[in-house]
């Protein structure tokens, strides 16, 4: 009796041991995940392509290794709410089914000698499609879905089947159709669209634009779909806004060769009139445009002049805006803004310097020298007299500041050259544009020399 019961036991035992060995799984699955019912396993084969064909495998294994088992597969058939049995029957340590090209439940038994036991699996043939609906042919977006402030993108899905059944209740579950949606650009100045399938985008972007909509599903199928906007935006860009020197000879007519010179060695300042050079040639998308100079002057201007020039005939701060218009029948608009600055004479840059060395000729050579010269940061008109301690009046001039070349040393513009010593000047006539808040002093009007020689 006791070795009955022990043969039983362990019959009992060899049993359970068979039944925790045997397995059935698919090794080549994208996921797999429990099915809501019980124990059994649902393995998830994502096709490749759309609708493209795809065979999907499963196998059911016992780990001890022998050879001897009988593998009988079965289908479940939603119509018969049962199993069907697939003809043919194989034997060995493991069997696959590697002709299996739809969704549906798979059920084997496993028999050797006196031991049977029942596996199921469900394979999900996961398929999963998105398509931008609002392009064409040649996947532009159409015409009527964008204008100056907006484009709207379209985009659906399809998405087959993935239910199961409870082989025994024969109840339908679905194991959801989660989806990550995220939009993309080729061009890093867009704005990215919101992760939505019907979007709309804010201030459209000036370059043509890629949209690529990519869609990844819970079981980690992505598919992408893509769409190009032909940007009617303009994009206004002054790409430079600079001061032209006095000595740009490009600007102004060629000067005797002391007025290069002396302005070569001015200070950088800006004076009036002030002629500035505006280059738009970086503006995208340009069929017309209006550059307002901000002191009272605009002008309206095709696509065909890029680079312009205005004068300023008073110190200030300027608004310089220039508004862009991109091709009928959209004529979308865009605007950017600079600041021209043109400097006030002040104390800080109205100098007169109190110490210089004229040039002088030495064996018929002319040695340079300093001219006797003030800066002229936004002067207009000047009348200058120097006089000698004595009274001796040794140079002058009156009139537009950059027609005056300064003194040279000389006595009144003679070959006789002033000796060494002190000289006073006196400015009886200045007219200039003065910053209100730092007015040029009337002691800088007026002031002593000292004239050295080599």
């Amino acid at each position: 009796m006791r070795s009955r019961i022990l043969i039983s036991l362990l019959f009992l035992i060899s049993v359970i041991s068979v039944r925790m060995q045997a397995q059935i799984y698919a090794p080549s699955a994208n996921d797999s995940i429990m099915a809501f019912y019980g124990d059994d396993k649902v393995v998830v084969f994502n096709k490749p392509v759309f609708m493209a064909p795809m065979t999907a495998a499963v196998i059911a294994a016992s780990t001890d290794r022998t050879d001897g088992w009988i593998f009988q597969w079965s289908r479940y058939s939603a119509a018969d709410s049962m199993y069907i049995a697939i003809p043919g029957a194989s034997t060995g340590s493991f069997s696959m089914l590697d002709t299996i090209t739809v969704t549906s439940g798979y059920q084997v038994e496993i028999i050797k000698d006196h031991v049977r036991d029942t596996f199921r699996i469900w394979v999900v043939i996961n398929d999963l499609d998105v398509k931008i609906t609002n392009k064409d042919a040649a996947d532009t977006l159409l015409f009527g879905y964008y204008d100056c402030t907006s484009l709207d993108l379209y985009a659906d899905t399809t998405k087959f089947p993935t239910y199961y059944f409870n082989p025994l209740t024969h109840q339908k579950y679905d194991p959801g159709h989660n989806y990550l949606i995220r939009w993309t650009t080729d061009n890093d100045e867009a704005t990215i669209p919101a992760s939505r399938l019907l979007t709309r985008v804010s201030n459209p972007p000036w370059a043509d634009t890629w949209y690529i909509l990519t869609i990844t599903d819970r079981f980690g199928l992505t598919r992408s779909d893509s769409v190009i906007y032909n940007s009617i935006q303009s994009k206004a860009e002054i790409t430079s806004s600079n001061y032209i020197s006095l000595t740009d000879t490009s600007a102004y007519p060629p000067r005797e060769e002391w007025f290069e010179a002396f302005y070569d060695y001015q200070d950088g300042s800006k004076s009036a009139p002030a002629l500035y050079k505006f280059d738009i040639s970086g503006s995208k998308n340009l069929a017309g445009f209006e550059l307002d100079f901000g002191d009272g002057d605009s002008v309206i201007l095709a696509k065909d002049t890029l680079v312009l020039f205005h004068e300023y005939e008073k110190p200030g701060s300027y608004k310089v805006v220039l508004t862009t218009r991109s091709d009928p029948p959209f004529a979308c608009v865009d605007s950017i803004s600079v600041t021209a600055e043109v400097d006030y004479a002040t104390e800080t840059n109205f100098n007169m310097p109190n110490v210089f060395t004229p040039g002088k000729a030495e064996n018929g050579v002319y040695m340079p020298g300093d001219l006797f010269r003030t800066t002229d940061v936004s002067v207009v008109y000047i009348d200058i007299t120097i006089f000698t301690r004595t009274g001796l009046k040794v140079h002058e001039f009156e009139g537009n500041i950059r027609d005056w070349k300064g003194w040279d040393g000389t006595i009144m513009n003679s070959s006789r050259e002033a000796p060494e010593g002190v000289y006073y000047y006196v400015i009886a006539r200045f007219n200039s544009y003065q910053d209100r808040n730092d007015p040029i002093s009337k002691k800088l009007l007026n002031g002593f020399i000292h004239l050295y020689r080599h």
